[in-house]
């Protein structure tokens, strides 16, 4: 009679502990990340009882009692909510964050980061997440927390400005005229007209088309350049346009400064076929002797992956050297074997015929119809540039996005997985921690095999199933009162047992 009350206590006791992991994981319906509980009740060991001869098993057992047994984790996957933020990150997929603090480390679904006014990367709490530095494009072996220094230069708050090194300028130069014809120098008569030292250093009338080129200097500063275009001749239904790049005279710093040269950068022809395709190219460099008539001085330049290659001195800049694309990947020499711009004249056939070992780029110039226009102009380099936001790819790269639409990117962020996840200890802050029962955590990066991807602007919602807890509750509930029902009517059963000494 005694033991019945004792079994009643039991189940009562363990049905308390089991609505506590309900009513837990309701009161967690709303936190990030968080990972619901179920509780497994056990029986408790059975007592022997005299068995008869006649039984089957000769094996008689008396229950006595339950326990609460194992409470374990539902890791599954939950639905993502959108975050405020781009350091709201949510993991699809395996995997868990790993964050620390003084020394210790510890893991989580919840990815709810704010940089603090250190740079430092944190949860809520103030645990900072791990992740392996990128330092000028190397990426570290080892995880450290995630630290961003705002301040110094390169470092992460603002990047140095990169001057430019490649130009792409792609026109359409149909219906050209000659503005500036001289029978004795068909191909430079532009580049020969030019008057660094006069102001304009070139007649408005001398040129039948011009655009402008924008570069960036060593200081990060916009430079204009003019590049002029002017027919040179035509031959065999081919025809041949040189042309002139140019910056402002007073803005030259280099040995051509004062000059009649100052601000010549190239000069050179532009041939297309009857058909108006760009087949030949050729381009000098100005004279040392400052004089642009000096056309023997004129010097075939240099080429870098196919483009001719010339050198500006930006006052108030330093000395960069510039490759210009207008559409022929070039080969060997960019003036089809002439020595100077002097020999252009003896030898015309250089200018008008094919260049053989040249290719046509994807986009090139053309000469078609009977207008003249910009098609493509492209620049690298940048200006300085300040840390705007940041960004997190789906394979777990940070990356700084910067006022001059340049990006860097700063650390990987690695996720961590368990042998045994059920085997985590919970820390509480959406947090949980190895133990010997989960195995070592192992590193990986996102999007590799057996882990998951990183998500940004994206919260893991709790895995709370509101059906299942209410139904659990109820259960629970109903097990709760019968085995109240059991003690109380082990009760009456005992007083009517005292009443029988009456």
């Amino acid at each position: 009679m005694m033991s019945s009350l004792y079994i009643g206590a039991s189940g009562m006791r363990s049905h308390s502990t089991g609505m506590g992991v309900v009513t837990n994981n309701l009161a967690n319906v709303n936190t990030v990340g968080y990972k619901m509980n179920t509780m497994l009740f056990s029986d408790l060991v059975s007592q022997y009882l005299p068995a008869d001869s006649n039984t089957i098993t000769n094996i008689s057992q008396k229950g006595a009692g339950v326990r609460e047994g194992a409470t374990r984790t539902f890791f599954s996957q939950m639905a993502f909510e959108t975050g405020s933020a781009a350091t709201d990150i949510g993991i699809s997929g395996i995997g868990f964050f790993g964050v620390t603090a003084n020394g210790e480390t510890q893991y989580t679904r919840a990815g709810d980061f704010r940089f603090t006014k250190e740079g430092r990367l944190v949860l809520p709490g103030g645990w900072t997440l791990l992740g392996r530095a990128i330092v000028n494009g190397e990426e570290a072996g080892a995880a450290t927390p995630i630290q961003l220094d705002f301040s110094s230069l390169n470092g992460v708050g603002r990047i140095a400005p990169r001057p430019t090194t490649a130009l792409t300028a792609i026109s359409q130069l149909g219906g050209l005229e000659d503005k500036t014809a001289d029978p004795a120098n068909p191909f430079f008569a532009l580049a020969a007209s030019w008057n660094g030292a006069a102001s304009p250093p070139l007649a408005s009338g001398a040129y039948s088309y011009s655009e402008e080129l924008q570069f960036y200097d060593s200081a990060g500063l916009l430079r204009n350049a003019t590049l002029f275009y002017d027919l040179a001749g035509e031959r065999g239904g081919r025809k041949a346009l040189e042309y002139m790049l140019a910056l402002n005279p007073g803005e030259d710093a280099s040995a051509l400064a004062g000059t009649a040269a100052s601000g010549l950068l190239l000069a050179g022809t532009l041939t297309f076929s009857s058909s108006g395709s760009l087949d030949n190219v050729t381009a000098f460099l100005p004279p040392a002797s400052g004089n642009p008539q000096d056309l023997a001085g004129w010097t075939p330049a240099a080429l870098r992956e196919g483009s001719p290659v010339f050198n500006v001195f930006p006052s108030g800049g330093n000395s960069q050297s510039i490759s210009l694309n207008m559409g022929l990947n070039l080969a060997g020499s960019a003036a089809s074997g002439l020595a100077s711009a002097a020999e252009a004249n003896a030898r015309p056939e250089a200018v008008y015929d094919p260049n053989s070992g040249a290719s046509r780029r994807p986009t090139a110039s053309t000469a078609y119809g009977s207008s003249a226009a910009s098609l493509l102009q492209q620049r690298d380099g940048y200006a300085e540039g300040y840390l705007r936001d940041t960004i997190v790819t789906p394979d777990g790269l940070l990356q700084g996005v910067y006022s001059n639409g340049q990006s860097l990117d700063l650390y990987r962020i690695p996720l961590y997985r368990f042998t045994s996840q059920d085997g985590l200890r919970r820390e509480g802050g959406n947090r949980f921690s190895a133990t010997r029962e989960s195995g070592a955590a192992q590193e990986g990066l996102p999007g590799t095999e057996n882990f998951g991807h990183t998500m940004q602007y994206a919260l893991e919602q709790s895995n709370v199933d509101y059906a299942r807890e209410f139904t659990t509750m109820i259960i629970t509930q109903r097990g709760f009162q019968m085995n109240s029902k059991v003690v109380t009517t082990s009760d009456q059963m005992l007083q009517k047992a005292l009443e029988l000494k009456r």
